[in-house]
């Protein structure tokens, strides 16, 4: 009889924090203890119960805690693209209150990633409408915006003339690359990519995803039918450290002047099927586009070898055509170093 009425008591003040968080998001502790004489640890243990349930969000650390019912917490918005909203009033309008009580590092990166992702969907989709989602999964927050549009990856292929869809994914992730260069710097989907835990985007079938939390990323084709239009799905967590000026600062050749002067490529994107690394051709997909930095990082993960054509086109013919931008590498096996440096009249090229 006592366990069940100790169950019973839970039950009761469980339904109780759910019933008043909404008018005491600040006080539920102190009121939950007041209300069933119990100590503060224990409303805090049937808090974390909620929590873990998925039925509460929380923001703050213990002392400034508030806390929240999930459902308030998940926002569904839709909007129409020719109707002359703007980004910063969604934001303020519909998201202030949704994000409030996150530290301000995590604030920023949210908005700074929904402005950036918005504003590409109302001025370069093509489409109609615009969707947003925020979801709150447990210590993590997800940001996503859908539009039904021409496609993010078919209006890159369109611009540069490409040849096959699937190398639009290598150029977007370049940076500085813009089908509106006079309105746009390209810069947003290459910082808002680097700067969440996690982020995907996806389109007609093509997905590409960075872990930034495992530095690591992935790339799927499925010719199955997608419904139209660019889905971007942006995820960090509410404790996340990162900042975004360190972001803005790691891409610049000079840090006290920061300007977006370094790019970082991953290699393994300009793969096409199961092709190796071994033609101009191939290494002419890396280097489009790249004249516009100063400093340019090379990243082999996941990429086993490379021909002496390729390495040439990248490592002498590019160099002597731009001999002020640097070039570096990284996460290359043995042979990729070796086909490397025997391209080189000397060692100069860096190795991290």
């Amino acid at each position: 009889m006592e366990n069940s009425s100790i169950k019973n008591q839970g039950q009761e003040i469980r339904a109780f924090i759910l019933e008043n968080i909404p008018s005491h998001p600040k006080d539920i502790v102190a009121l939950t203890a007041r209300e069933f004489d119990v100590s503060r640890t224990t409303v805090h243990r049937h808090l974390m119960r909620l929590f873990r349930d998925h039925e509460i969000v929380k923001t703050g650390d213990t002392r400034r805690a508030t806390y929240y019912l999930k459902e308030s917490r998940d926002k569904n918005f839709s909007f129409k693209i020719n109707s002359g909203i703007t980004e910063d009033e969604i934001l303020t309008s519909y998201l202030t209150e949704t994000f409030s009580g996150l530290e301000k590092n995590v604030l920023d990166i949210l908005e700074y990633g929904f402005t950036e992702i918005f504003n590409n969907a109302l001025e370069h989709s093509l489409g109609k409408d615009v969707e947003v989602n925020v979801l709150w999964h447990g210590d993590s927050i997800e940001l996503k915006v859908f539009d039904d549009g021409y496609g993010i990856f078919n209006k890159i292929r369109d611009a540069l003339d490409l040849g096959d869809v699937r190398e639009s994914i290598l150029h977007l992730t370049k940076g500085k690359l813009t089908t509106d260069p006079e309105n746009h710097s390209g810069e947003g989907v290459f910082f808002t990519s680097r700067v969440f835990d996690l982020f995907v985007i996806s389109s007609y079938g093509m997905t590409y995803m960075r872990n930034n939390l495992e530095n690591d990323w992935f790339l799927e084709s499925r010719k199955t039918a997608q419904k139209k239009g660019t889905w971007i799905s942006m995820t960090i967590d509410r404790r996340s450290p990162r900042l975004l000026r360190d972001l803005f600062k790691k891409y610049s050749t000079n840090p006290e002047t920061p300007a977006f002067d370094k790019s970082h490529i991953l290699v393994g994107l300009s793969q096409l099927g199961d092709e190796r690394y071994i033609s101009r051709s191939q290494a002419k997909r890396i280097l489009l586009g790249l004249d516009k930095f100063g400093s340019v990082v090379l990243d082999f993960k996941n990429v086993t070898t490379v021909g002496q054509a390729f390495v040439d086109e990248v490592f002498r013919v590019f160099r002597s055509r731009h001999p002020e931008i640097s070039i570096e590498y990284e996460n290359a096996s043995e042979d990729i170093v070796f086909m490397i440096q025997r391209s080189l009249p000397s060692p100069e090229s860096k190795v991290s």
